[in-house]
């Protein structure tokens, strides 16, 4: 687990090769809640796949996955993927029934992938209807480097990241 101070309350990632049955069946209900699942690429996961997921992480250096707890409350999911020494992708997904996590998610996200990963760029992509995604990543600083007919692409760097005034 690793902990962080937000602000007044202090942030905990829990890795997902960490996570006890009870924690795995949150994120699995979570991840399939249609208010999370309309904005993933696989709509749907079994027990069995995330299960299998989830023990296939354990020797995968190319992504992270987190439950993101604060206090005493989980507040949502982020992850790494990709993961080189110079980039890597990440998402986020918050536990359905919260609002207004996303800038706590997004700080924990900043603050691994920069200060634990140590990459120079940050990456990550939505679909181009995910208007609040979009929003908060934008907010956020990061920048629209691409799109498709689905996705919008963006970007930070950790200069970018680092002229950044996000408190």
């Amino acid at each position: 687990m690793i902990r962080e101070k937000s602000g007044e309350s202090q942030i905990n990632l829990i890795n997902f090769t960490e996570l006890n049955s009870e924690e795995a069946t949150k994120v699995l209900r979570w991840r399939n809640d249609k208010r999370v699942a309309k904005f993933m690429k696989n709509k749907s996961v079994s027990e069995a796949e995330h299960k299998n997921f989830i023990s296939n992480l354990k020797n995968d250096e190319t992504k992270r996955y987190f439950l993101v707890k604060e206090a005493d409350e989980y507040i949502g999911v982020i992850d790494f993927v990709d993961i080189t020494r110079k980039s890597c992708e990440f998402g986020l997904y918050a536990d359905p029934e919260l609002k207004g996590v996303g800038a706590k998610l997004m700080n924990a996200i900043f603050n691994y992938a920069f200060k634990i990963l140590n990459v120079a760029e940050l990456r990550a992509y939505a679909y181009s209807h995910n208007a609040s995604a979009l929003k908060l990543y934008e907010k956020f600083g990061l920048e629209v480097y691409a799109k498709d007919e689905e996705f919008t692409y963006l970007k930070i760097s950790l200069n970018g990241y680092n002229t950044l005034n996000l408190k």
